[in-house]
């Protein structure tokens, strides 16, 4: 029976709407119509993922491409649009290699229809009447579903597609199961300990599975390819369910099917569940040169953990060490490879260690309005730093990367970041306490008045994680394809760094290749990237320590 406070009404959606044009960043050129298309089109799909709505003249054109048409629907007469109900020609085939060629289809498929669906004249009235049709139609179109769908079930994924439209950052959300998504108690997950990624055909492979970790302990090694979890084979799961199936129960047996290609053998390893307990920060002198401390930041804090202070908790503990061992910190590289998220207040904190006096960031509002953030001014850590950064990075990361390259205290390393400057504000149903929502209203900015939205921060020194991290020092032009067009900017603030002479050092005296054949058979993955970045890092110290002796004796002169 469906609980009533979990009900999500067309009255909840229209709200939805009415906020959204009033509060978002854009709102002033929002086309409501591609909300409205995107609405109808989720709840066609939430229904059943066969039945598309579509532009009429897609269809025509592209009807001879189309995989068993069971039902085509033109609600009215002059309808730009109708809806096509397919049927999947593998329901009952078990082929893997049909399974995999219609699974693929039907992907390419949905991507082409939304696209096609942009700019369309499409509005509320039309909305309306495409609901309708599906509710007079529930029981026809649940087919193979695992639940009851109800008009409730509809109204939220149009909810979540209106949003979708939108920009990438609204949302809208159970609010049980988003407390759950941000205040998860982090520390005490009980997994085995490894880290996945979605392959070439949707694999499933062991990108590296943690040190001492149960997964490690139980003989996976990284670049195994997942079959089954449990029984259940992960072709017919979500990424996301694959992640979820690892986890449960402290002393659980989860059982994995896997599929080593360098012994061309299936394996069967049952892996014990434990907690795992994970750090917000974790530093280190790094091993082939522990005169540079690496700190990495895995996440921003929780209620009780601020980042900053236990990145300089870090700092003081390897300065101590260093000066135990009778050597002598010469640099700092931070670690925001995958950070995403942070508050306004946890990123000002962190740049107010290294920065004294300065204008840090500023944040924009959808009314125009500025918020300035200066360094409280404290004595900050003054010690060479570079900030290493991937096309994961995002929002916090970035803010602190950008800010420290704009002010020259840092050099930025790695790859162009993922250009999320967004803000959102969190808004409640008036008649609905069960849900939110979040709407983009604000993004960051540097003091030059330039936001790294959908741009991101482009690196002092570029390094891939692509090909085992072995592209180092890649040129400015050769930028990551997956951005929106490089938009026009200033040059980096940190562009006088000579890359001829660090790419010179690094040939001759860098240590990272020989580090990476002496760990290639190693079960647990090495970290390619982070080495070739500790390479460059000592390049440039050089070539910063030769800038200040030249001026040095200029002085002198």
């Amino acid at each position: 029976m469906k609980i009533e406070e979990d009900i999500f009404s067309f009255s909840d959606y229209l709200e939805l709407v009415n906020d959204v044009k009033q509060f978002h960043l854009y709102r002033k050129t929002l086309k409501e119509s591609n909300g409205y298309v995107h609405s109808a089109f989720f709840a066609c799909q939430f229904l059943n993922n066969e039945l598309f709505l579509m532009p009429e003249a897609y269809f025509e054109s592209h009807q001879k491409e189309f995989l068993n048409i069971k039902k085509v629907k033109k609600l009215l007469p002059n309808d730009p649009f109708v809806i096509v109900f397919f049927e999947r020609k593998f329901q009952e085939n078990n082929d893997e290699e049909d399974f995999t060629e219609t699974r693929n289809w039907y992907s390419k498929l949905r991507r082409e229809v939304m696209a096609s669906l942009w700019n369309m004249n499409f509005n509320l009235e039309d909305y309306k009447r495409v609901l309708s049709f599906l509710e007079e139609n529930l029981d026809l179109y649940i087919i193979r579903q695992n639940k009851e769908i109800t008009m409730s079930d509809l109204n939220y994924a149009a909810a979540m597609g209106f949003m979708l439209s939108l920009d990438g950052y609204s949302k809208v959300y159970k609010k049980r199961r988003h407390k759950f998504q941000i205040e998860p108690n982090q520390n005490r997950i009980a997994g085995v300990g490894m880290i996945l990624r979605l392959g070439a055909n949707r694999e499933v492979r062991v990108e590296s599975p943690l040190e001492d970790s149960p997964a490690h302990k139980s003989g996976i090694y990284r670049n195994d390819i997942i079959l089954k979890i449990n029984d259940r084979d992960v072709r017919d799961l979500d990424f996301e369910e694959v992640i979820q199936l690892q986890k449960g129960k402290p002393g659980s047996i989860v059982k994995f099917e896997i599929k080593r290609e360098s012994i061309n053998r299936i394996l069967s390893i049952s892996v014990k569940r434990e907690f795992l307990a994970y750090g917000i920060v974790k530093g280190e002198l790094f091993p082939f040169d522990p005169e540079v401390a690496v700190i990495r930041v895995f996440r921003w804090e929780d209620k009780n953990i601020s980042v900053a202070k236990e990145i300089h908790l870090e700092y003081d503990r390897l300065l101590k060490q260093t000066k135990d061992q009778n050597r002598k910190l010469k640099g700092i590289i931070l670690d925001f490879r995958s950070l995403r998220g942070g508050t306004i207040e946890s990123i000002a904190d962190t740049l107010d260690l290294f920065i004294k006096d300065a204008l840090l960031f500023r944040v924009k509002n959808e009314r125009g309005e500025v918020a300035d953030r200066f360094a409280k001014g404290n004595e900050p850590i003054e010690l060479p730093l570079a900030i290493l950064v991937d096309r994961n990075t995002s929002s916090g990361g970035e803010v602190i990367a950008g800010s420290l390259q704009y002010h020259k205290r840092a050099i930025v390393m790695g790859e162009r970041t993922s250009g999320n400057a967004a803000l959102v504000s969190t808004f409640d149903f008036s008649n609905n306490q069960s849900y939110g929502m979040e709407i983009l209203d604000s993004l960051y900015y540097f003091p030059s008045e330039i936001s790294f939205h959908e741009i991101g921060i482009l690196p002092d020194i570029q390094i891939t994680s692509e090909f085992g991290g072995s592209n180092l020092l890649i040129r400015k032009e050769e930028i990551d394809r997956n951005h929106s067009s490089f938009a026009e900017m200033e040059e980096s603030r940190n562009s006088q760094i000579p890359l001829e002479e660090i790419q010179a050092w690094v040939k001759v005296n860098g240590k990272a290749n020989v580090e990476i054949e002496r760990r290639k058979n190693d079960p647990i993955r090495s970290d390619d990237f982070l080495f070739h970045a500790v390479d460059a890092f000592n390049g440039y110290l050089l070539t910063l320590n030769s800038v200040k002796r030249i001026e040095g004796e200029k002085t002198k002169e």
